[in-house]
């Protein structure tokens, strides 16, 4: 079954945007960290608001590769708290040149982090770059991380994806439980736009590639409460007509 998120837009109060998710029926929200921590700009204590609110979350942790061993524990006590059973990485590497062994220390860095989470009973999820940040972009390099990695799952950005092709190749290498959900134009390397505002061709995306896809799909579009809105309806639409 599919189940329908949104962003925690972090430069408004959460219990505002806890209020829009039930409202506009999105069943989970996504919430940002990277090295600063937990991105909610206008909440002076997140973690006890968040649980407070007591509504279905995850985090979406955006680390460079050699800031994953440092933060993947602080992480850990961070969902043990609120009670979460999953975790999304979004690698990137800014730190260091990437090479042709990149991927390989970005696969053990997982494989250690993964290794962690088991033991807490909490799924790890790796999400796809686009070539804005070439690493975990190519189907190599996804290739060989999930090969080395069989138990984390893959979170499929299709904002990210360079063309259909990439997309399907992909797809072959593991099936994806969670979608980021985003439009941009293909010949524009990074854009998150509503849906329709770019030229992504969702509708042969679902018939295709994804056809069999049952999981999560989170809205990556911040420009306004319509435009988030009418982007789940649109996707909803064309998924009840595959």
């Amino acid at each position: 079954m599919i189940e329908y998120g949104c962003l925690a837009r972090f430069f408004n109060d959460y219990k505002d945007e806890v209020t829009f998710a039930k409202e506009n029926d999105f069943s989970i929200m996504q919430l940002w960290y990277d090295s600063n921590g937990l991105a909610l700009n206008k909440d002076s204590k997140p973690l006890e608001v968040i649980k407070e609110c007591n509504f279905n979350t995850i985090i979406h942790a955006v680390l460079d590769i050699n800031e994953i061993e440092e933060h993947i524990t602080k992480l850990i006590r961070m969902l043990k708290y609120l009670g979460h059973r999953e975790l999304i990485i979004h690698p990137v590497c800014k730190s260091e040149k990437i090479t042709n062994e990149t991927i390989y220390k970005l696969s053990d860095r997982i494989k250690k982090a993964s290794i962690l989470l088991h033991k807490e009973n909490i799924k790890l999820y790796l999400e796809n770059n686009s070539k804005l940040d070439p690493i975990f972009n190519k189907t190599e390099e996804i290739n060989i991380l999930f090969n080395e990695n069989k138990d984390v799952e893959f979170l499929l950005d299709l904002a990210h994806i360079d063309d259909y092709q990439h997309l399907n190749d992909m797809v072959k290498i593991k099936m994806p439980k969670i979608l980021h959900i985003a439009d941009r134009h293909l010949e524009v390397v990074h854009e998150h736009l509503p849906i329709g505002d770019g030229n992504i061709d969702f509708n042969h995306i679902f018939r295709t590639a994804l056809s069999k896809f049952d999981g999560k799909i989170i809205f990556e579009i911040v420009q306004s409460p319509e435009d988030i809105v009418n982007s789940r309806d649109i996707i909803k639409q064309m998924l009840e007509c595959v």
